[in-house]
């Protein structure tokens, strides 16, 4: 079937058939294949593959009144429209091939029946209210609605990128710099524990003029003032240390993932807000791509930094920011070609020092107590000792989606943590993927052996997953060698 469920369907246009002749079982044309569906809110455009000898093709509608299935219309090609549907309903059809006999149609094999779901129609009534440095989105209910979806125009990819899913029928954007904006909102339903947007609205184009802009100050946040020395001359961001340590005090270092979009400036704010919402120049960004930030608890300089560097970033479907860490999660991919191809992070620090980091770990957290298990994973970034060292990572390696035998941690390591937001059960499921890496130690080779890694059949998730996926954890499972000293301590703290 095209999509899952049956439900009644009423109201479909009876059409008597014509005559049909007998032919025999053995003789007909076997039923349509390949069937797909191009579905609206009042409309579906279902194709099929073309059958040999077909003359026409009959799509029967099921019609709950009768509890048969009734002619909708024969048609000449593989494709046929269905119009004047209701919005957010099942129905149900079966297709047949049909070879002319005189002037009567004969009914080959049918197929079986098959079911779709029309989407929910957009929202009525969008409206968008702007007043200085603000603009106000609002729309009528629509009904079955799970929620909304807002999204807005990206001028750089030329698409219309997720803003924002909320629960209500209005929205407020406040401290927005000069610019023009556009909006679409469309309706969200709820399957399988993730949501889906359904029919977009029209454009709305908002202006926020440089008159009204004059009052905002949203190019700088209450916590912070950025780094940014050339005020709003936008030098080109480059991989050069000296250069990006003049354009902003923030600027810490430089991450790269090879082949990927990962080669990219790392700031550090006095807070960890600042740039999740600001970009490298320290201008607002109501897009919301931000930019990549080490955690601010312990400030980076010459002569300090954390044992366990955390560095934050979003989740961009253009690949910006830390969205490629993703794909060292083999439940995405079904395999681990990608930790293979790419075991090690290079890091270069604005104060000196290029560091080479191998990938030991991977795990998929949740955040949220109401949806189960949460491991605050942020938390650490210096090891007092080693109990805190042990404990930490035996939750690390409970959680990791992977494992490689040939590479093992132990006290007095330096650590590179990547966290990403990473949401396939939807937004309002706040998730994500996380990275763990440990610096080369003295005198090691940057060529990691990844042949022997496996995946990890039992990670510890969280309620909510098991929720939508089955399963349970299995328990602790994972080699104690990973960690150097670990089976001693543990059995000494028995």
């Amino acid at each position: 079937m095209l999509l899952a469920g049956i439900m009644a369907v009423t109201g479909v246009p009876y059409v008597a058939e014509p005559l049909t002749a007998s032919i025999s079982a053995a003789s007909k044309l076997k039923a349509p294949t390949g069937l797909s569906a191009t579905i609206n809110d009042t409309n579906v455009k279902i194709k099929w593959k073309k059958v040999t000898g077909a003359d026409a093709y009959r799509v029967y509608m099921y019609n709950a009144s009768t509890k048969k299935y009734e002619k909708y219309k024969d048609v000449s090609s593989a494709a046929c429209k269905v119009t004047n549907l209701k919005a957010g309903k099942e129905y149900k059809f079966k297709i047949a091939a049909l070879v002319k006999s005189g002037k009567k149609y004969v009914v080959q094999t049918m197929t079986k029946p098959q079911s779709l779901t029309t989407k929910l129609s957009a929202p009525a009534n969008f409206k968008a209210t702007v007043s200085g440095t603000t603009i106000k989105l609002t729309w009528k209910k629509v009904s079955k609605a799970a929620g909304y979806r807002i999204y807005l125009y990206d001028s750089v990819t030329k698409q219309y990128k997720t803003y924002k899913n909320i629960s209500g029928t209005k929205f407020t954007i406040k401290n927005l710099p000069a610019g023009t904006y556009k909006f679409k909102v469309a309706a969200l339903i709820k399957k399988n524990g993730q949501v889906k947007a359904q029919v977009q609205s029209g454009i709305k184009t908002c202006k926020i003029t440089a008159t009204t802009a004059a009052t905002n100050t949203a190019t700088t946040a209450k916590e912070h003032v950025s780094g940014y020395r050339y005020g709003k001359t936008k030098y080109a961001i480059k991989h050069d240390i000296a250069y990006m340590s003049k354009l902003n005090t923030d600027f810490i270092g430089w991450l790269t993932i090879k082949d990927t979009p990962i080669d990219i400036p790392v700031v550090q704010a006095t807070d960890n807000k600042f740039y999740l919402t600001h970009d490298f120049y320290g201008a607002y960004d109501p897009t919301k791509v931000g930019t990549t930030f080490a955690d601010a608890t312990v400030k980076v300089t010459k002569t300090q930094r954390p044992d366990n560097l955390i560095v934050y970033g979003h989740n961009i479907r253009t690949g910006v920011g830390l969205a490629k860490i993703t794909n060292y999660y083999p439940a995405r991919y079904g395999s681990l070609k990608f930790y293979t191809t790419h075991p090690t992070i290079t890091y270069e620090s604005a104060f000196g020092g290029e560091s080479t980091y191998v990938v030991f770990a991977g795990m998929f957290v949740n955040t949220q107590k109401t949806h189960g298990d949460v491991f605050n994973y942020y938390k650490i970034r210096n090891f007092k000792n080693e109990s805190i060292f042990y404990q930490y990572f035996e939750q690390v390696f409970d959680r990791s989606v992977f494992y490689n035998p040939d590479v093992n941690i132990k006290y007095g390591d330096k650590f590179l943590t990547l966290s990403t937001c990473y949401y396939p059960f939807g937004a309002n499921i706040d998730t994500r993927f996380v990275l763990f890496a440990r610096q080369l130690r003295s005198g090691e080779k940057a060529t990691i052996k990844t042949s022997n890694a496996y995946t990890n059949k039992s990670p510890k998730y969280f309620t909510y997953y098991y929720k939508v996926n089955g399963g349970k954890w299995a328990g602790r499972t994972w080699p104690e060698k990973l960690i150097t000293g670990y089976s001693a301590w543990k059995k000494k703290n028995a």
